[in-house]
């Protein structure tokens, strides 16, 4: 598991393990035999997409069955990443980037609906959150095949009027997306690993498997659990120590994501530049090395964090409401912060 969570396995319970070749997913399946009454057997798979590692982890009796739903969950997000990857060309998104500042683009219903989520979560998050930062993305490179370097100030400043969601023209009625100005590029890190998250869930649940964990850098959706009386365990990891975790808690039919600066960074001169952006000055936000976030779905805990990373724990404070999610910042200083119900509701415990 990658960017700020670990699955914790139980250590207690005697498995048997077992590697076969899976044909229909063309990658190794582990599988490991529980004792108990029921013969339950834990799949696990894992594929490249969307510029990451994405893991499933499933507890079922049918092995034939897992391996069907683990070849349809991860084909729906190839499908997504073919909609909603600015690096493949073909994409609809690349599309929009590509011809929107000259005129209106035809997209599916299905993209213009995360583009317009994404712009309601602008507003909502006073436009710290926005996905019309692709041109400074661009700029700075992360992500891309090419060696990262500090970009000059004036050409982050000369981009920085191509940055504002209120220019993203959606309409509804023609299913199509334009521009205000040549030149803008939507960004959708910030949301589509989360959205995609979700609908592999939703086919795995319409496959018949119930209990499973799902994750994709780091953007988690937990359903069910990994046995009778134990919900699913993750742990948080450090964002200075790759091998080093924060704390632990349980996961139930819900969803986590984190967002940090140390998976995608350079280091030059002693200074630390990531890859989320604040979208005021075209330059890594400051104030956060991780937050992670529970949420309902891994879009909304995927937007949630990326909105939080920028404005820090500070930020949190003071526009926390009952309607903000549970969140664990960890600032520039490794000062570590968290919400007391993440573990009254969660059991978080912090490790040595």
């Amino acid at each position: 598991m990658k960017a700020g969570f670990v699955l914790l396995k139980s250590t207690g319970l005697a498995m048997a393990i077992v590697s076969i070749s899976a044909i229909l997913l063309y990658w190794p399946i582990l599988l490991h035999a529980q004792t108990g009454e029921a013969r339950l057997f834990e799949v696990s798979a894992t594929k490249y997409l969307m510029g990451t590692q994405v893991d499933v982890l499933a507890q079922h009796e049918s092995i034939q069955r897992c391996k069907s739903a683990f070849y349809e969950a991860f084909r729906e997000i190839d499908r997504i990443e073919n909609l909603l990857s600015a690096q493949r060309e073909t994409s609809e998104l690349a599309r929009i980037n590509q011809n929107a500042g000259l005129a209106p683009v035809k997209v599916s219903w299905e993209t213009l609906a995360i583009i317009k989520r994404a712009v309601d979560y602008a507003k909502k998050f006073d436009g710290y959150f926005d996905i019309s930062i692709g041109p400074i993305s661009h700029l700075w490179g992360f992500g891309r095949e090419k060696k990262v370097v500090v970009p000059e100030r004036r050409r982050i400043v000369a981009l920085l009027p191509l940055v504002g969601y209120g220019k993203i023209i959606i309409n509804a009625q023609d299913t199509t997306i334009a521009f205000g100005r040549d030149g803008m590029k939507l960004d959708l890190g910030g949301i589509a690993k989360g959205y995609a998250i979700d609908r592999a869930a939703m086919i795995l649940r319409q496959q018949g498997i119930k209990n499973f964990l799902l994750n994709a850098d780091g953007d988690i959706y937990a359903a069910g659990h990994k046995s009778d009386n134990q919900k699913w365990h993750v742990g948080i990891q450090h964002p200075r120590g790759k091998q080093a975790m924060i704390a632990s808690f349980e996961l139930s039919d819900f969803a986590v994501a984190t967002s940090g600066d140390y998976e995608r960074f350079i280091e030059v001169e002693g200074k630390h530049y990531h890859h989320i952006f604040d979208p005021r000055t075209g330059y890594p936000a400051p104030l956060t090395q991780s937050v992670s976030v529970l949420a309902p779905t891994a879009e909304e805990a995927d937007a949630w964090a990326t909105y939080l990373f920028i404005i820090g724990f500070e930020g949190y404070q003071k526009n926390f409401s009952p309607r903000t999610p549970i969140a664990l910042f960890v600032d520039t200083n490794d000062k570590i912060h968290w919400d007391a119900i993440w573990e009254r509701n969660y059991l978080l415990k912090f490790l040595d």
